[in-house]
């Protein structure tokens, strides 16, 4: 066959995006990591989960990491301010419940209080043994079917009120420094 029959039954444009499939199909195994997530990456970034029914007068809460890691320690405590909005400390709230789990995905918990704070952390450790600690503490007030969020440590954002409706939301936590736990 001449040069200009080939050209014509395989031009080069589709010559070169089948080169490039071809190149990707041997390429993305070697691409995608099967091994442990580092330590503070994007996929071990903890968040709580917050979702009450309207109908309902408990708060749910769900501590997790944006992708599926298991943290080798989640902690958490729950207050019942007397207050709102809460002002102070966190030393200076009474810590009624608390809990803890070892090598999990996800930990739950929930509380009827109406203010609730709540006081969490999420050690993650990867294979070579760098360790992160994701820690959030918020208030919540349940009022005229609105979720009232107050951000209790530094550097940890809040979100405006939310509609019971709207719910779940997720804060992501912040990252602690080294040291802290």
């Amino acid at each position: 066959m001449a040069r200009s029959t080939w050209s014509q039954l395989l031009p080069w444009p589709f010559v070169g995006v089948v080169a490039l499939l071809v190149a990707l199909i041997f390429l993305t195994p070697n691409l995608l990591s099967t091994s442990e997530p580092a330590a503070g990456s994007l996929i071990t970034q903890a968040e709580l989960l917050v979702d009450r029914t309207a109908s309902g007068n408990t708060t749910y809460f769900y501590l997790e990491g944006l992708g599926n890691v298991r943290y080798s320690e989640i902690r958490w405590a729950v207050a019942a301010p007397t207050v709102w909005p809460v002002a102070g400390s966190l030393a200076n709230l009474t810590w009624n419940s608390s809990g803890n789990v070892s090598n999990r995905l996800v930990a739950v918990f929930a509380s009827t209080a109406d203010p609730v704070a709540v006081n969490v952390s999420m050690v993650y450790v990867d294979a070579a043994g760098a360790t992160v600690t994701y820690v959030g503490a918020f208030a919540f007030l349940v009022a005229g079917g609105m979720l009232n969020t107050l951000p209790l440590l530094g550097g940890v954002a809040g979100v405006p009120p939310t509609s019971l409706s709207a719910l779940p939301i997720a804060l992501v936590l912040g990252t602690a420094p080294p040291g802290a736990g």
